[in-house]
């Protein structure tokens, strides 16, 4: 009540004035003039007395109340911060956890005296650590008011624990310290399914991007492949080149032996490209039916020239019985060669297949099993 004081001091004053001068009027008969007098100002003094009082009285709940709020708040961020399904510490300056909660504990597989005796640098990765520690100085310097960060942890086990990190600053009244407060969320099933998801991405790519059959790449693939590297040729000014490889005789080669060992004949000769090129040289790719291509950046005529008489040696130690052949008893291939240079700078890349593939029909037309470049 805003005049407790005020009112209990005046009805006391009153009530005792009242009976004093009751009894000295028994007592005498009369009233003196200077108890009517006074009493007005022993009212006024009563009455600034209990003001006195309702204002200390009216501090002193106001306190109180303060004090209840505080305690009502702590106790709430106590419950909170033990049963958050979030983990949550209270950190130093330094980055040392000095509060830890058990969810907490639970992500990263250490108890709170494991924690507290760490600091977070010492169980994350490194390279999120300075991205945080750098936040967590602007943070402390007033920069700025929060932060939010993707971070990677180490679990006690070894294990890498991804979680989202927010973190604001949280003063601590009755210390007169100012701490951070950081809440971390564990992401890693997220991330877990968003690896899987990338991979099979990738894998799904990759198999959009291979032959079928022979499991090198297909047709698709290479002339993407081949407009890229044109380009790059193009503006570096260094060779390509391409090389179009025909199967002597196939047609006859499945009408002696049938599909089936077509299909294996396509794959052995496929697996000779692979072996004889790594991806650090070029591609090689299924043009179509039984032709190949391999394109070759940054190499010129004479080192194509090379590597074709190496595919070609090498289908021909695969000694491959070929009956149907009007040229060898083993399977055999033609190659036609093309390269891309400074001088034929107003080349295009269908130009450069056209190119290879004449050269490819003259090796045909001479007599098969046989390198020719196109000039």
């Amino acid at each position: 009540m805003k005049f407790k004081g005020r009112i209990f001091v005046l009805s006391m004053v009153l009530l005792t004035n009242c009976l004093y001068i009751a009894y000295y009027y028994m007592k005498d008969g009369h009233i003196e003039r200077i108890e009517i007098i006074g009493l007005p100002l022993i009212l006024l003094i009563a009455w600034w007395s209990g003001k006195q009082y309702d204002k200390v009285k009216h501090l002193e709940d106001i306190n109180l109340k303060k004090k209840k709020e505080l305690h009502n708040s702590n106790q709430m961020f106590r419950t909170l911060f033990e049963n958050a399904p979030i983990g949550i510490s209270l950190i130093d300056q330094d980055g040392r956890p000095v509060l830890t909660n058990k969810k907490l504990q639970e992500i990263l597989g250490y108890n709170e005296d494991e924690l507290n005796a760490m600091t977070f640098s010492e169980f994350s990765d490194p390279d999120d650590s300075a991205i945080n520690m750098d936040l967590l100085k602007d943070l402390l310097d007033g920069k700025i008011d929060h932060y939010e960060l993707e971070k990677r942890y180490y679990h006690k086990d070894g294990h890498v624990v991804w979680g989202i990190v927010t973190s604001a600053l949280y003063p601590d009244i009755d210390n007169e310290t100012t701490y951070v407060i950081g809440m971390l969320v564990d992401i890693t099933e997220r991330k877990i399914a968003e690896q899987k998801l990338k991979e099979a991405y990738k894998e799904k790519e990759s198999l959009s991007n291979r032959d079928g059959l022979t499991g090198i790449a297909n047709r698709r693939y290479f002339d993407e492949y081949l407009v890229q590297e044109f380009e790059k040729a193009r503006k570096t000014a260094s060779p390509l080149s391409l090389i179009i490889i025909d199967i002597d005789y196939f047609k006859q080669y499945n009408d002696c032996y049938g599909h089936l060992k077509g299909d294996e004949c396509l794959k052995q000769v496929a697996n000779v490209f692979e072996k004889t090129i790594d991806q650090s040289k070029g591609v090689a790719a299924r043009f179509g039916g039984e032709e190949f291509v391999i394109l070759l950046p940054k190499i010129d005529t004479l080192g194509a020239s090379v590597i074709a008489n190496q595919i070609q040696g090498a289908i021909e130690n695969l000694r491959i019985s070929h009956i149907g052949s009007e040229i060898s008893e083993y399977l055999t291939v033609s190659l036609g060669l093309s390269t891309f240079n400074m001088e034929s700078t107003s080349l295009t890349p269908e130009d450069l297949i056209s190119e290879a593939d004449q050269a490819l029909y003259l090796a045909k037309q001479s007599s098969r099993n046989r390198i020719e470049i196109y000039h």
